[in-house]
């Protein structure tokens, strides 16, 4: 979000307060008796509440428009493998700017525009990883002959999610739209025990869990690895050269997460524990990429792949991975290889977001600073290491093997035969 659309958004939440009450959503000026209610699924009951649903169209959305990524990604290359008569549908940001990323029988939409709302209104199945509540903000509403299947962007997820979070939940209005959401999925797709808990403790109303393991992370099984090593050598424009993820993410309240990473120290460090020639890939969160990419100063020794599609390409490229609290660290657990975390800012996140359980207890040497990091990175045991690897997996209950992808294609296939043999016409899911 451009930083004056957050302006003008948070002047007008100063007059201007508003409360979903059903269909509609009320708008008072404060301190007033004046107020407007607007039926927001209004547009939706005029124009695609009557359409019928196509059995075969598959909508898939990673992130809100992020793009060729995430599990969405995995899960449509094995549909393609498995049916060719299939209508599969993405939501982009820019359909035109990103098509060259997408097979060429997929089909692209704007995300969040009248045509991905058209796409929703009449798919047979919708598979995300992230809440709906943009389009459920927009008025969508789900048919009794629609399945949602949710794959959801975490694993092993630390930090603190949906209605666990209180920094989410004390948006009342975000709450109503994200507990519609839990109750329109019809399955839930978990690589773990824990992840299974998490989802029946995180979400308002979950029902069926699959522990089919994370589509995504099948790329780091079956030898897939060199094919990603040399798309991303290719985007880099590096080859010969060892590679180092730094993947932090964003803060709830927009702050910087405190001592910043040195970058020069760090490739030092790096060469002389490990070995070769090193450079630092960063990957920012996509919430604050466009805000800060042009504050990051490598100093020659970096890297900048936010922009790069899919960002298990790069963990798979990599050879090791620094991380505060991303999830995207438990994906590279999967890898063996060295991974690391800096969370200068650890007391004040944990008080301000909250994780489920303590970055001590990760098989990830933890440090607070950068002298901490280089004691971490100079003194890596790579067999305590790989023990306490082993430990955290099979405490957590993992289920990843590297055939999620195909167990969810063929859930989607079988949704899509079911689809085909229900009555449809029924009144929407309220």
């Amino acid at each position: 979000m451009k930083p004056y659309i957050r302006k003008i958004r948070q002047l007008a939440k100063t007059i201007i307060s508003y409360e979903i009450e059903g269909e509609e959503k009320v708008y008072r000026l404060k301190h007033t008796p004046f107020f407007i209610k607007d039926h927001y699924t209004r547009s939706y009951h005029q124009k695609l509440e009557q359409l019928l649903v196509q059995p075969d169209k598959i909508v898939f959305d990673n992130y809100m428009g992020r793009g060729y990524g995430c599990n969405g990604k995995y899960v449509t290359e094995e549909l393609l493998k498995k049916a060719q008569d299939l209508d599969i549908v993405w939501t982009v940001k820019d359909p035109k700017g990103q098509r060259d990323s997408f097979p060429k029988q997929v089909r692209l939409v704007e995300y969040g525009s009248p045509e991905a709302m058209y796409e929703y209104a009449t798919a047979g199945v919708w598979a995300g990883n992230y809440q709906m509540v943009h389009y459920l903000n927009k008025g969508l509403l789900k048919k009794p002959d629609q399945t949602y299947i949710q794959m959801w962007h975490g694993s092993f997820g630390i930090k603190k999610i949906e209605n666990d979070c209180k920094n989410l939940t004390q948006d009342k209005n975000w709450t109503i739209l994200a507990k519609r959401n839990s109750r329109y999925t019809d399955y839930w797709i978990s690589n773990s025990r824990f992840e299974t808990d998490i989802y029946r403790q995180a979400f308002w109303d979950v029902d069926r869990v699959l522990e089919y393991g994370h589509p995504r992370n099948d790329i780091f099984f079956h030898k897939k690895e060199e094919k990603a090593r040399a798309a991303v050598e290719a985007y880099i424009g590096q080859k010969d050269c060892r590679l180092l993820l730094y993947v932090p993410t964003f803060r709830d309240d927009s702050t910087k997460p405190g001592e910043t990473l040195d970058f020069r120290r760090l490739k030092e460090n790096l060469e002389k524990r490990f070995g070769g020639c090193w450079k630092i890939l960063l990957r920012l969160h996509p919430r604050v990429a466009e805000e800060h990419k042009e504050e990051t100063d490598f100093g020659g020794n970096g890297i900048f792949v936010t922009d790069y599609p899919d960002i298990q390409e790069l963990l798979a490229a990599a050879d090791a991975v620094i991380t505060d609290y991303s999830s995207a660290v438990f994906d590279f657990l999967l890898t063996g290889r060295p991974a690391f975390i800096y969370a200068p800012d650890y007391d004040r996140y944990q008080k301000m977001r909250g994780l489920y359980y303590p970055l001590e207890e990760t098989p990830f040497p933890v440090a607070l600073d950068n002298h901490q990091l280089a004691d971490c990175i100079l003194g890596f045991d790579s067999d305590l290491y790989r023990e306490r690897t082993e430990v955290f997996l099979k405490g957590k209950g993992s289920t990843e093997d590297g055939n999620a992808a195909e167990r969810v294609a063929e859930l989607i296939l079988s949704c899509v035969i079911q689809n085909r043999e229900r009555p449809s016409g029924h009144p929407c899911m309220r």
